[in-house]
């Protein structure tokens, strides 16, 4: 079993029907895989879920190409937040698990765990382009990583509400000037 494939297919089944319409049996029928495979690996719905925002959350495949600059990955990674498409499967997995984790205690855990990881690495990332002349040295790593992580988490709403060409380019306009505030000139 794939697991990047089965949980591609999860992000598609959400996309296109919401969390609560996800079940063991139609991520089955939908990856052709069978279902007791997929509650072997994953127990249940849950776990699968929370699988799946994991692996979401891993590194871009490219992040190679930006070692070095901690400038570049914070571009990178604050770029990923722009719907790719009309319909980015990602973010519409994303908001339905953010929905559906104000329900489910576990869930709603697991999402804030994820966010504090987060923050403590875009945190890093700032700290890193102080070390290296890249930042400004007078920003606090922690609350300009809130700053940003807000802005970007923002405009990622914006896009899902209004997902239009337009909106995608005044998105990346938006993060590329923030993340220009902290380079130090």
């Amino acid at each position: 079993m794939k697991q990047d494939y089965l949980l591609g297919v999860v992000y598609d089944l959400i996309s296109e029907h919401g969390i609560e319409s996800l079940t063991m049996r139609n991520v089955a029928e939908r990856s052709n895989v069978s279902t007791g495979t997929i509650n072997y690996h994953f127990k249940n719905k849950e776990n699968l879920l929370i699988a799946a925002l994991e692996e979401a959350y891993s590194l871009p495949k490219d992040w190679a190409n930006y070692k070095g600059s901690s400038e570049a990955q914070l571009r990178r990674i604050a770029n990923s937040y722009i719907l790719r498409a009309k319909s980015d499967r990602w973010w519409f997995f994303w908001i339905n698990y953010l929905a559906y984790s104000t329900r489910h205690p576990k869930m709603q855990i697991r999402q804030s765990e994820r966010y504090d990881k987060q923050l403590r690495f875009w945190a890093q990332l700032i700290t890193d382009g102080q070390e290296k002349g890249e930042f400004r040295t007078d920003l606090d790593p922690v609350e300009t990583a809130r700053r940003l992580l807000t802005t970007v988490h923002g405009l990622l709403t914006l896009q899902l509400m209004k997902s239009d060409a337009e909106i995608r380019v005044y998105a990346r306009e938006q993060i590329s000037s923030a993340i220009d505030a902290l380079v130090s000139r």
